[in-house]
């Protein structure tokens, strides 16, 4: 009994500190916020970005942190960092999502550390996202329900200077950012994510007053005036003129406004400068030279604010074209990754093998006395043919990883910058398994989701896709996004002459453009080659409507159709832009000229193994020229 006794002290003494060890809080602390404003906000098959902030007071780690989204369960995203002891950094995981929830997990070492299953907001398809920059969360709030045209209605999605990105490609699921104040200074790559994202297509609207003296500070060389004084008792019969309403003076019966002057390249949208804007690329920047929330009394806010801003469609490439069963690279593939055999070749070997198992097969055996054999020469010979036959295949594939290339640039022509979208197809000879890297300023998904287990893991110097499992004669498209220069240069002299558009159009870049032409909404004018130097005249009247019906690709020989490509990217997407009304004939998607034209230059996006690999491909190039 004694003997018991011990024994069980001995085990209560050994167990105790076991337990209280294992139940000791892990030394890494980590907080999330997901969503532009830190709620979830988010817009299916647009970038989200997940801020985590990591602390951790125990020794040296590695930490892996991995996101699943619960309706792509195939499909993880990961940052894996190193995290020294008594550090703490915040990262921006960015990330795609389909569904109102996903799992945020962290090991550290192989040993996870964390887990939360995050809930987030889907931001409606038909309206319009405009975030916002202001203390005051009501300022703008009438636009919730202004009529925009093809969509009406907008969400406002609060914003703060601590979590605005540095990544334009994570603005792009919003419409309009609106500035009322800014609380905080931006750093630099805020305030330049900001500019490359009105430059691609952005509406940026800043108030004036004086709660917006930073906020001017802070833009006050892109601004389409040059901002002087405040002053008192400006008349409000501009703004009621523009939208044709009166009763502000009865809701604001004085409106302090900062005198202006209006820069070269600006035009006032009130005949008192009160508001103005300015092109920049192929987005625009306004100035309210007044408070923004200083008409919300006013009932016609909502009116003048949906036609100041004028919202026009945006060609969001991968948004639309990601984890849909539109393959657009692979569908408009022109050549073949490899030879087939020909007919011929095929009806001959099939009348080889027949003649040799049948007629002199038996032949040779009774030349021989030695019909017995056949129950071992027969296998022998079909054997001998299989092997032959899986060799010619094997010939015709070859052993050499295949990588095919799409890549879409959007651009303006007086930018710097560009939004590259690139359709990266890897065809494998055999099944084998491989890890494809990109460089780390590039957000990349695969096309379709249904290929299986696969990872994008990033880090400080690389986006990885590790452990990718391909089968023999398999093709596999990855999407791959990113802002970097312009490598298109035009020059163009174009005028507006009453519903015409007159002038030329220059390639003043190092490299030939073929299948040129120039678009206004549905209507083209054919260019086709334009070499280095090269000018082009413009003649282009409206109601043609013959954009994709009266031109003559020169594709027949090219790796890509063409033809095709443009379809799909301006006919098919029109079903899943929310400006666009549907069964609309194909057009660019707003009112501004572009050039579009192909080039045959290609920058490999992937490596694989860490080894570079021969890449084919072609370059489209959509060019805004220039607003009507």
């Amino acid at each position: 009994m004694r003997a018991r006794l011990y024994l069980i002290v001995i085990l209560v003494l050994t167990l105790v500190p076991i337990s209280a060890a294992a139940q000791q809080p892990s030394p890494i602390s980590i907080t999330v916020q997901v969503g532009l404003d830190g709620e979830g906000s988010f817009r299916p098959k647009y970038w989200v970005p997940v801020f985590v902030t990591l602390a951790n007071d125990g020794p040296d780690q590695q930490i892996k942190l991995e996101w699943r989204d619960q309706n792509t369960g195939s499909f993880t995203q990961s940052y894996v960092l190193d995290l020294p002891g008594g550090a703490r950094k915040q990262i921006v995981l960015p990330v795609i999502q389909t569904s109102r929830s996903a799992i945020l997990t962290a090991t550290a070492n192989g040993v996870q550390v964390f887990r939360e299953r995050i809930f987030l907001k889907q931001l409606p398809d038909d309206q319009i996202a405009i975030g916002l920059l202001s203390t005051d969360p009501t300022v703008l709030s009438s636009l919730t329900i202004a009529d925009f045209g093809a969509t009406r209605g907008a969400t406002i999605i609060p914003l703060t200077p601590a979590l605005l990105v540095d990544t334009p490609l994570l603005l792009t699921a919003i419409d309009v950012i609106a500035v009322r104040e800014l609380t905080a200074e931006l750093r630099p790559e805020q305030r330049e994510a900001l500019i490359t994202w009105v430059q691609q297509g952005g509406t940026l609207l800043i108030g004036g007053g004086a709660v917006g003296e930073t906020a001017i500070r802070t833009f006050a060389d892109v601004l389409p005036v040059t901002v002087g004084p405040l002053q008192g008792n400006w008349p409000v019969n501009a703004l009621e003129q523009l939208i044709g309403l009166s009763g502000l003076s009865n809701s604001v019966p004085q409106l302090t406004a900062h005198t202006v002057t209006l820069r070269a390249n600006a035009h006032a949208l009130t005949n008192d400068t009160l508001i103005s804007q300015m092109e920049l690329g192929a987005g625009k920047i306004i100035f309210a030279a007044f408070d923004l929330a200083t008409l919300r009394a006013w009932p016609g806010e909502a009116k003048l604010w949906a036609k100041v801003l004028a919202l026009q469609p945006r060609i969001d490439i991968g948004a639309t074209f990601r984890f849909s069963f539109n393959d657009l690279l692979q569908s408009s593939l022109n050549q073949p990754l490899f030879e087939l055999p020909s007919t011929m070749a095929m009806l001959g070997l099939i009348s080889l093998y027949i003649i040799v198992i049948g007629p002199l097969h038996f032949f040779i055996l009774r030349q021989l006395r030695r019909l017995e054999w056949a129950w071992l020469t027969t296998p022998l010979l079909i054997v001998i043919f299989l092997l032959g036959t899986y060799g010619m295949s094997f010939a015709l594939r070859g052993t050499q990883t295949q990588i095919v290339q799409l890549t879409i640039v959007q651009t303006t022509a007086k930018s710097e910058t560009a939004i590259t979208t690139t359709f990266a197809g890897i065809f494998s000879p055999q099944r084998s398994r491989y890890t494809l890297t990109v460089t780390d300023t590039a957000f990349v998904t695969p096309m379709r989701t249904d290929v299986g287990l696969v990872e994008t893991q990033r880090d400080d110097n690389a986006v990885t896709i590790p452990d990718l499992q391909l089968d023999a004669s398999a093709f596999q498209t990855w999407i791959a996004e990113e802002g970097g220069p312009n490598p298109v240069q035009i020059g163009a002299q174009i005028t507006r002459e009453g519903q015409a558009w007159n002038g030329s159009v220059t390639n003043i870049g190092e490299f030939p453009l073929r299948d040129v032409m120039v678009v206004w909404q549905n209507n083209m004018q054919w260019i086709g080659d334009l070499p280095p130097g090269a000018e082009a005249k413009i003649t282009l009247n409206p109601n043609q409507g013959n954009f994709l019906r009266e031109f003559i690709p020169n594709d027949q020989n090219s790796l890509l159709n063409h033809t095709f490509v443009l379809e799909n990217l301006f006919w098919y997407s029109q079903t899943t832009n929310r400006f666009t009304p549907p069964n609309e004939p194909p057009s660019m998607p707003d009112t501004r000229l572009y050039l579009i034209g192909w080039s045959e230059q290609v920058t490999p996006v992937f490596q694989i193994d860490g080894v570079a690999t021969r890449t084919r491909g072609e370059t489209l190039y959509i060019v805004a020229l220039q607003q009507p």
